[in-house]
């Protein structure tokens, strides 16, 4: 095992470890483990029996490239890049909420866990692009044969219908026709504004939910913490660790991860007040994931 590798994960995981462990002590969190895990929590944990390992699912993390080689993993593909990302999300998974508590209990405290994560803005900004620019397929035509075009993805088609429609009719004055029905032109700082309002017009999306809200890292044991910064070193020393076949690998996305200078032009679209808050609303995953706190974030 690479040395600087191993390394990396004891910081990582001391880090984490600390921060759990002064929320601890402040009472912000239980001092005993969970006596049963939350339905909604053990099923965005996906278990491979096989292999005695779990990976806790957190969307803008490279998650729909670790299904299809989860998929490999358990053979039922041959290749982790013969399915469609639709075909990907929509598979039958075994996850830790098909097990009854005893089977759930052994196997937190006997497999692997694993999490990745990713710098909170970065990933904010990819959900955005991902949900209301790189999947806009609207069009609309004359009266006479009005005609609303489709988003080439499932998943984000279905934000755009659910969260598109909604964070435009509530913050946007006067909005179009095309957009009250199509949901797919909502603004950087509109999207912003609806993660901050506490009295939002529906829940927050898991898409830009914080990553420890996501997987409890101070809640459950993780013994692998992955980051798409390192992604393809971190996945390649996972698979190893978990003695994965040469035949499965983790296959890099296609598109280059949003740029931290197009994370900048995003986030100067808002004032300092807002960033200022949504750094807060993110602050969990800077200090447990060892993330930098951004230059202009005022503590």
């Amino acid at each position: 095992m690479d040395k600087l590798l191993e390394e990396n994960q004891e910081e990582r995981l001391s880090t984490l470890n600390t921060e759990c462990k002064q929320l601890r002590e402040r009472g912000i969190l239980p001092l005993s483990p969970l006596p049963r895990i939350p339905e909604w929590l053990a099923s965005r944990i996906y278990v491979a029996d096989r292999y005695a390992f779990m990976y806790c699912e957190v969307p803008k993390t490279g998650c729909t490239n670790w299904k299809r080689t989860f998929l490999a993993l358990m053979g039922n593909i041959k290749s982790s890049k013969v399915m469609t990302q639709n075909q990907v999300h929509s598979f039958n998974y075994t996850k830790l909420s098909s097990f009854d508590i005893s089977g759930q209990r052994s196997r937190l405290d006997n497999y692997s866990m694993v999490m990745f994560v990713r710098e909170p803005m970065e990933r904010l900004v990819s959900a955005y692009r991902d949900k209301f620019l790189h999947s806009k397929h609207y069009k609309v035509r004359t009266k006479a044969g009005t005609a609303y075009g489709r988003c080439e993805r499932r998943a984000s088609c279905l934000t755009q219908k659910v969260y598109g429609r909604a964070i435009i009719s509530h913050y946007r004055k006067n909005p179009s026709r095309v957009s009250l029905t199509g949901g797919h032109d909502v603004t950087f700082p509109e999207m912003v504004r609806f993660i901050l309002d506490p009295e939002r017009p529906l829940v927050q999306d898991v898409h830009w939910l914080p990553a420890h809200h996501l997987c409890q890292p101070c809640l459950l044991r993780y013994d692998y913490l992955g980051k798409v910064e390192t992604l393809g070193r971190d996945a390649a020393d996972l698979l190893a660790r978990v003695r994965a076949p040469e035949s499965v690998f983790y296959s890099s996305p296609k598109d280059k991860r949003s740029s931290a200078a197009l994370t900048g032009y995003y986030l100067a679209q808002l004032s300092s007040k807002v960033r200022q808050q949504l750094y807060t609303f993110y602050y969990g995953d800077y200090k447990l994931f060892g993330y930098p706190l951004p230059s202009d974030m005022k503590i």
